[in-house]
């Protein structure tokens, strides 16, 4: 982000004027004069003109650049009072225009929130999680934006993201989802917004679409098959019977000793294994369910036990 206030640069090394000589104004050269002089003029009263209309954050060093080049093109006499209200003229233009800071935070179970047009990247951060928060106690900023739109696609399960910028809500939405689509399998863009200064207010404050809220039930299962360590998984599915149903049949394709390990509803599972030793675990945190996995592994014997499987189904 550019700094909105540029402290001397480009300032034109002519001293104070002296005294002032006359003009004479001919043909086209009284015009182009007549032309500076209302330029001027409009810099000295603070009137809008075609460099300062809707000027943003960002082209603040255009503004002043423009400035300074006609206040060069006049006489040397007027030259340096005109180029010293060049910085507060482009400074007023952009004071009450909105910063471009925005954030989008993920949490467990496909908790979610953003923020856009925030004073600094700490209000940004701070708008993005405190929506996240209502639905999970894990929220993180994950990602920051500045001057474009930025969206959130989250995969089924709701356990992996991916994040995409654009030039619009739609186009950005639309990157998102092919990015996850592509690592991730089924995927859906539902949290999108705009941070951008030279943007209407229209189009900055329309809401995005909150995060859906946490399921009632939310069943999970793990099977495995210790002679082959084939194994099998289900998350999120509204009855106990199908996600059993669903991690036996995958784990029927991969070995050939199945075993229904655990079922679990809005909680995180784990399983470890060492050749025909097995642990498993739930929990409510995805590490502690890792550490209880572990542990049961040794104590079934095993002696290089090591993670198989650790997902949460919330």
């Amino acid at each position: 982000m550019r700094k909105s206030i540029r402290s001397g640069e480009g300032r034109s090394q002519d001293q104070r004027p002296g005294a002032m000589r006359g003009w004479a104004f001919h043909g086209s050269a009284a015009r182009s004069r007549c032309g500076w002089i209302l330029a001027l003029l409009g810099i000295a009263l603070g009137l809008p003109s075609q460099l300062s209309l809707g000027q943003t954050t960002w082209q603040f060093d255009k503004c002043l650049n423009d400035c300074m080049n006609i206040c060069a093109s006049g006489p040397p006499q007027l030259r340096w009072g005109c180029q010293e209200g060049c910085g507060d003229k482009c400074a007023d233009q952009n004071k009450n225009l909105p910063t471009p800071y925005g954030a989008i935070a993920f949490g467990t179970g496909g908790a979610e929130g953003i923020s856009w047009n925030k004073a600094n990247w700490a209000a940004a951060n701070s708008a993005a999680i405190t929506p996240c928060s209502r639905y999970a106690n894990d929220c993180k900023v994950v990602y920051r934006y500045q001057n474009t739109c930025a969206a959130l696609a989250v995969a089924k399960g709701a356990q992996h993201f991916e994040v995409a910028t654009g030039s619009t809500k739609k186009e950005a939405e639309a990157s998102a989802t092919a990015a996850c689509q592509q690592r991730w399998g089924a995927c859906k863009a539902d949290l999108s917004a705009c941070s951008l200064t030279n943007a209407s207010q229209s189009s900055q404050s329309s809401k995005p679409n909150p995060p859906a809220p946490p399921r009632a039930t939310s069943w999970g299962a793990i099977a495995y098959s210790a002679a082959d360590m084939g194994a099998g998984w289900s998350q999120g599915k509204s009855e106990r019977s199908l996600a059993e149903k669903e991690a036996m049949s995958i784990c029927s394709q991969r070995g050939k000793a199945c075993v229904l390990e655990t079922v679990f509803n809005k909680q995180c599972g784990a399983l470890a294994a060492d050749r025909t030793f097995v642990g498993w675990a739930t929990s409510t945190e995805p590490r502690e369910a890792q550490q209880k996995a572990l542990a049961e592994c040794t104590k079934d014997g095993g002696a290089r036990c090591a993670l198989h499987i650790l997902f949460c189904s919330f």
